[in-house]
């Protein structure tokens, strides 16, 4: 076989598992959880107790990052991109920079204080779903007829695992070229984005399940198209500057019902065997 011809075999086969998991994302129908995470965290005010005990240092953190990254990478951005965008290139470099700081936002504000939040939010979440058992898994839940899931939760009993910010930060450095190549760059960003971002938003779930490495990477990779779905409409609301905070906390939410929904058959389960 020639080397054209293999080339066309690879893009034919790449080309064919893209519409696959195109399909598997659009019939999965994960793309309205993280909407449904905002209703819910809305409706539900003892869930967004753990936001306010962070917001004020998150929205200064926001306001620094977003200022100083307009005033550094605008410009340049602006420049590089006018070679393959044309006269669209101000816009694009916008969104880029919006994409960046939202990025660079939840990574240090998940460093310092957000990621222990937004782990009890999810946990709370959880809880409120029926599914204590899960939670009690990873974490001591408090006696009592409580209605306030928050109030429920104990002591952590796991550290939190996933990606660190650094292996995160280098990931999207090493997508954040593709935004160079004309038209379609953006999109795959995009894409490729969301897909490392949907699993994230289970890291707990997975350490709930108590799943290896070997299982969580089999498990995303059965779920791919829903955890693109997902992570995609997470990477899109994300471009709104300082509001992506909040929505950190609304994904978990999202994320959390979801995984209290994937639950459910292994939960009606137990309830027919006692």
């Amino acid at each position: 076989m020639s080397t054209s011809d293999r080339v066309k075999t690879i893009v034919t086969k790449e080309a064919h598992q893209a519409i696959e998991v195109s399909k598997d994302a659009a019939a999965s129908g994960t793309y309205t959880f993280p909407i449904l995470g905002i209703y819910h965290f809305l409706r539900h005010p003892s869930l967004q107790r753990p936001l306010w005990r962070k917001l004020l240092p998150t929205i200064a953190l926001s306001a620094v990052v977003i200022t100083s990254m307009f005033f550094v990478a605008y410009i340049p951005q602006v420049a590089l991109l006018a070679f393959v965008d044309g006269p669209i290139a101000f816009v694009n470099a916008a969104m880029l920079v919006l994409s960046e700081s939202s990025t660079l936002i939840l990574l240090l504000s998940k460093w310092w204080w957000i990621d222990d939040a937004t782990i009890e939010v999810f946990d709370a979440v959880l809880v409120q779903q029926n599914q204590t058992a899960l939670v009690a898994a990873g974490r001591e839940i408090k006696a009592g007829s409580s209605e306030d899931p928050i109030r429920k939760l104990g002591k952590r009993l796991q550290k939190p695992f996933g990606d660190s910010p650094l292996k995160s930060l280098i990931r999207y450095l090493i997508l954040l070229p593709l935004n160079f190549i004309p038209v379609v760059g953006t999109v795959i960003f995009l894409i490729l984005n969301a897909r490392n971002v949907g699993p994230a938003f289970h890291s707990r779930y997975f350490q709930l399940k108590g799943f290896s490495d070997t299982e969580r990477t089999d498990f995303v990779k059965r779920n791919q198209g829903a955890y693109i779905s997902f992570g995609l409409v997470c990477v899109l609301l994300n471009l709104l500057p300082i509001v992506n905070i909040v929505l950190a906390f609304t994904h978990t939410v999202g994320a959390a019902i979801w995984a209290a929904k994937l639950e459910q058959p292994e939960t009606e389960k137990g309830k027919k065997a006692e």
